[in-house]
């Protein structure tokens, strides 16, 4: 069975088309395997399925938009092989013959296809792919309508020793796909505390994402405010950056030194419940 091993880039496209336009876009392929592989490109309608960046294919979904390859020796679907090591450079080709204002999801897959029809079933087929995001307008720019959705802070009861987690979503109610550019602050005392990036996912029209921080890796992380922190009230706020567009989420939360205070009360009514069994115990004696 021949190994999968390809490579893909880019990852993901964003465009823009205005009516009657065309997007050209050149995708490298490289064979990282040791072995010969038989392939075949196509292009695919998706919908997003989840705030976790899921998608899912329907079946009988078929984009307005018209896809095809401008290289001489190769067009969708037809099969092609590629050599251990091997690079091929696909050019897609994307019309736009609607003057619709809307957005079309899709994916450029590369999947490999079996060597031998006779062993074929033996095979398992393997797909990788580019998500293609376009936006269809008459505007070659738009506003973003990015806000925060389903906001929480957890644990409800906030220790001076228990990490905060900031959980929510970021929710688009534009018409247009849009990246997710802000960060969180959290002030104490007007000063400055704490400041983190959010992670600049791609929100689809109508769908959200989950709210997520850029860490030092840059990956997706959970937002949360490392231990110890100090009593008192604190002041947060959620900055987004559109274009042509600016939007803020306050909020407030107050952390209370409940671990010390209940273990001195412990540490008290320990010594309390000694002395006492101390005097009860020197007055039978008596």
């Amino acid at each position: 069975m021949s190994q999968f091993s390809l490579t893909l880039k880019p990852a993901q496209i964003e465009i823009i088309l205005l009516p009657n336009s065309l997007y050209v876009q050149a995708y490298e392929i490289t064979n990282n395997s040791s072995e010969t592989l038989l392939l075949s490109c196509s292009v695919s309608s998706w919908i997003p399925a989840d705030n976790l960046g899921t998608v899912t294919y329907p079946n009988t979904s078929e984009s307005p938009l018209n896809f095809s390859l401008s290289n001489s020796d190769l067009k969708l679907g037809q099969e092609f092989l590629l050599n251990p090591g091997q690079k091929k450079q696909l050019v897609l080709k994307i019309t736009n013959p609607t003057s619709t204002d809307t957005d079309h999801y899709s994916t450029f897959f590369i999947t490999q296809k079996p060597l031998n029809s006779v062993l074929g079933e033996h095979q398992n087929l393997a797909k990788i792919g580019s998500h293609i995001l376009v936006s269809t307008t008459n505007q070659s720019v738009f506003s973003s309508n990015l806000q925060v959705h389903q906001f929480t802070l957890k644990p409800i009861i906030k220790d001076i020793f228990t990490p905060i987690k900031i959980n929510g979503e970021i929710i688009n109610k534009g018409e247009h796909y849009s990246q997710i550019n802000g960060q969180i602050t959290v002030y104490k005392g007007g000063q400055l505390y704490w400041q983190q990036n959010l992670f600049p996912y791609t929100v689809t029209a109508q769908n959200s994402r989950l709210l997520q921080c850029l860490n030092s890796q840059n990956e997706a992380s959970t937002c949360q405010l490392k231990v110890p922190l100090w009593p008192g009230t604190y002041q947060g706020v959620i900055n987004l950056v559109g274009n042509s567009s600016k939007y803020e989420y306050s909020f407030q939360f107050f952390v209370f030194p409940y671990s010390i205070i209940i273990s001195i009360m412990f540490l008290f009514s320990l010594l309390f419940f000694l002395l006492r069994n101390k005097q009860s115990v020197s007055s039978n004696k008596q």
